[in-house]
């Protein structure tokens, strides 16, 4: 067997192993493109906590996938497959970067500019890309501002890492329940309350995520404008609040932690 030939074998071997675990039948193609690192996000996520420890473990079975990922054309995949596609491989793509580091690390912005989001290292169908071009030239130009509570950039104030990869047959589903989530949670999602004003009255005023301002442009593509997209996305007690605050309302930023979204 020559060099050339043997990470084909290897990809062969991790893909008839993913067919074993997961027979056609039993679940898509897309879900089998993605099922190596669904079964890890299962084993070393919680509550939005990553075991980047656990992932140091078991980097083998996650370099697998990256590798499939290196040999996989998103553009043979449908409209929902590629979304997919594209959210699981900045996860992944981030978590490897953090893993390079660990345990020497404390926050993603340890890690120098260029070798961050600009970095041109991460390799699909063979060619090498960076994080930033996956976000900003693949992903937001799709047209949907749920993808902001998808992709997470390995910091407490980032969405939640979840336990499942992204599929194509769950996608929707996926991305609404991302942004709710994300909603739901006051210390960086959104907060609402009635403030005292500096000369008297009341400030209605809602908290929202510094995301929100970083991309106002797209949830102003999807629903007009921020609070219009977290309406009718946001927990019932705040939904009503800012219904009936829509038009006096005062929009300030959550304090965002760039600390490590793991042990």
């Amino acid at each position: 067997m020559t060099n050339k030939t043997r990470p084909v074998c290897i990809f062969s071997l991790f893909a008839l192993a993913a067919l074993l675990l997961f027979p056609p039948g039993t679940c898509s193609a897309d879900e089998r493109l993605h099922s190596l690192f669904d079964g890890l996000l299962k084993k070393y996520v919680r509550g939005g906590e990553v075991s980047y420890a656990g992932f140091k473990e078991d980097e083998a079975t996650f370099d697998a996938y990256l590798d499939i990922l290196a040999r996989t054309d998103p553009d043979t995949l449908d409209r929902n497959g590629k979304f997919a596609f594209w959210i699981n491989a900045y996860n992944a793509f981030t978590i490897k970067l953090i893993l390079g580091r660990y345990p020497g690390i404390e926050s993603i912005r340890d890690i120098p500019r260029g070798d961050r989001w600009r970095w041109k290292g991460w390799v699909v169908n063979g060619k090498k890309l960076s994080l930033d071009t996956i976000e900003h030239k693949i992903l937001r130009p799709m047209g949907d501002a749920r993808i902001h509570f998808a992709i997470v950039c390995a910091s407490k104030s980032c969405p939640d890492l979840v336990p499942d990869a992204y599929s194509a047959d769950s996608l929707d589903a996926q991305l609404d329940a991302a942004a709710r989530r994300f909603l739901a949670d006051e210390t960086k999602g959104l907060r609402v309350a009635d403030e005292k004003g500096r000369f008297g009255g009341v400030n209605h005023t809602a908290y929202i995520s510094e995301i929100f301002h970083w991309f106002e442009d797209d949830f102003k593509k999807s629903a007009g404008s921020r609070i219009d997209f977290i309406i009718p996305r946001a927990p019932e007690d705040a939904k009503r609040f800012l219904k009936k605050n829509r038009y006096d309302l005062k929009v300030k930023k959550l304090d965002y932690d760039w600390s490590l979204n793991g042990k």
